[in-house]
């Protein structure tokens, strides 16, 4: 495999769109819960953008079961350079966005309730 071709399947396809929020809404103001719904959007994100990466690692493990290891270790390094580039902080704080603004869309229509105290 040439240098370019490892370049462009180590290289993730652009990122999600996420919509702008209002400064008052405060990104910390997540359940754990609500967080790992986050962390879960933004590797399924990833996987989409590093689907050609992750299609040849795929055929190449599928051909090769116990070789896996030896025969299949140049391209598990470029989908793993794949995913490192397409999780930065910035895809998280995407993952966020995108997840609150759901998140306001559902309670504005009345289809989630908000968070109360028990008190």
């Amino acid at each position: 495999m040439d240098a370019e071709t490892k370049e462009r399947l180590m290289t993730p396809g652009p990122p999600v769109e996420a919509p702008k929020l209002s400064p008052t809404i405060r990104l910390a103001a997540l359940t754990r819960r609500e967080e790992n719904k986050v962390i879960e959007m933004r590797r399924k994100h990833a996987y989409r953008r590093c689907k050609d990466a992750m299609r040849l690692f795929s055929e190449c493990s599928s051909n090769h079961t116990i070789a896996v290891v030896w025969k299949c270790s140049e391209i598990k390094g470029i989908m793993n350079e794949c995913l490192r580039r397409a999780n930065t902080v910035d895809d998280m704080d995407r993952a966020r966005a995108i997840f609150i603004e759901r998140k306001t869309r559902k309670l504005a229509e009345g289809k989630d309730k908000p968070r109360t105290l028990i008190g």
